[in-house]
């Protein structure tokens, strides 16, 4: 009864980071608000040269602000436990969307600060601890565990892109085009809600917040799942210790990213694995940021549908939440290097030929946007699940919060690539860079080997 019940209380934990994941993931709402925020601060004289590209920054800013808390997250935990450690983050970020309804009204780099910097704090200090806590309850089952647990962050979309939409414009109103050739909402019916959806937005995440942060605990130090699993059908011994020997197999032979000891952050900065795991990210950033950002403002060039465009990225949101469990389940049947090859591979295609949705319209538009989407998720179920097979769970925090470090130099550079050349190299030069650096980041997890994740220091 007892083991019964404590596995229960571990599935408790995985609904409590689904929930906390499904506030945190409201950052890829950011490309179904970029078109109302934008024309708020455009037609509001907040900003009068503002454009789709130059508010990418926004995105990017809180990706930075993510990159560099996260390892904050994984310090807290240690010191203060689950529950409170993941509840500061969380509610860090909920003010920054509460601060927002101020900030729009007067300066674009203010928002900066309160919608793309203080939520990204929030967002990096309370996303890993979830994930931590989880594998601990299911440690044979890494993979799926991280998968679930950050579908929420990919599937916080599915829900809030809706209530966005029917919240702002409820009566879907067309964009207009401007001299630039770029659409923008011009009506007041609609930007005059724009300032408010901000406090609807930060009092829902904040309360989801609260629930999800109670359900998160450790489990008792003589909580064995292998164990209990042999010690639970003491009637038939032989077949417990098949069972247990079945799982422990398993266990060993699924991925060769698997560790013989436990890192500390300073020995996992000595190991070629952390390197190669870096600079995926940093690579894959590129056309996360991008894409996440600017799906809608691109499909605004051929689309007039607002409704449709909500609908994409809501389902485009679905698509990113299964897919983490779809490439995590993936990298617990085969491995990491597999799933993140065709991860990447995957899309680089979708990349490469996004613009001709522009030909064929809304049905293709759809599709490639939900594979793209499907095909990015995979990042956030592979790159954690390697870094706890790499390193170890008991750093397991403060090594992936240094793993995504990188987005702090790639959310930038997406920005800055995309600010400074779009207007040079229009869309589909920018799906072409995009690809060339997600092809760059499938040649490092082809290359990524045994010997980088065991004992080989640097």
């Amino acid at each position: 009864m007892m083991c019964v019940s404590r596995k229960w209380r571990g599935y408790s934990v995985i609904l409590g980071g689904v929930l906390i994941h499904l506030t945190l993931g409201t950052i890829y709402t950011f490309g179904n608000m970029t078109p109302y925020m934008t024309s708020y601060m455009k037609k509001h004289k907040v900003d009068e040269t503002l454009n789709y590209a130059e508010s990418t920054w926004i995105n990017s800013i809180a990706a930075m602000g993510q990159g560099m808390s996260m390892f904050l997250g994984g310090m807290l935990y240690k010191a203060i436990g689950p529950k409170f450690s993941t509840l500061i983050g969380a509610w860090i970020a909920s003010a920054g969307v509460l601060l927002t309804f101020f900030t729009i009204k007067f300066s674009f780099y203010w928002t900066l600060f309160t919608y793309g910097f203080l939520f990204g704090i929030g967002v990096g200090i309370a996303y890993a601890t979830p994930m931590g806590c989880a594998m601990k309850w299911l440690p044979d089952k890494e993979g799926l565990v991280n998968g679930c647990v950050v579908a929420g962050f990919g599937g916080g979309a599915f829900i809030f892109d809706q209530i966005q939409t029917a919240y702002i414009n409820p009566h879907n109103e067309k964009a207009n085009l401007d001299e630039n050739g770029e659409k923008y909402f011009t009506q007041d019916v609609i930007l005059d809600r724009v300032p408010s959806s901000f406090l609807l937005l930060g009092g829902c995440y904040a309360a989801m917040q609260f629930i999800g942060s109670m359900l998160l605990q450790d489990p008792p130090h003589d909580y064995h799942p292998l164990i209990s699993a042999k010690d639970n059908d003491e009637s038939n011994p032989g077949e417990a210790d098949s069972l247990h020997n079945e799982i422990i197999s398993f266990a060993e032979n699924q991925d060769p990213v698997r560790t013989e000891r436990e890192f500390s952050p300073r020995e996992t900065l000595r190991q070629k694995a952390f390197y190669k795991l870096w600079f995926m990210y940093l690579f894959n950033g590129q056309g996360i940021n991008f894409i996440s950002s600017l799906y809608k403002a691109f499909g605004q060039t051929f689309i007039g549908d607002d409704y449709f465009l909500a609908v994409v990225g809501s389902l485009a949101a679905v698509c990113n939440g299964a897919g983490r469990i779809m490439w995590g389940t993936l990298a617990d049947k085969f491995s990491f290097k597999t799933a993140m090859v065709f991860s990447t591979g995957l899309f680089s295609f979708f990349i490469l030929t996004f613009e001709l949705t522009s030909l064929v319209g809304k049905p293709l538009y759809l599709i490639w946007v939900c594979f793209l989407f499907l095909t990015f998720s995979g990042n956030f179920s592979l790159l954690p699940t390697a870094t706890a097979r790499a390193f170890g769970k008991t750093h397991y925090g403060v090594n992936y919060g240094m793993v995504f470090t990188a987005s702090v130099i790639s959310s930038p550079i997406s920005a800055l690539l995309t600010s400074k050349l779009k207007v040079v190299i229009q869309w589909y030069g920018m799906f072409y860079m995009v690809a060339i650096f997600s092809f760059i980041s499938m040649c490092l997890a082809w290359s990524f080997d045994v010997k980088d994740s065991k004992n080989d220091d640097i």
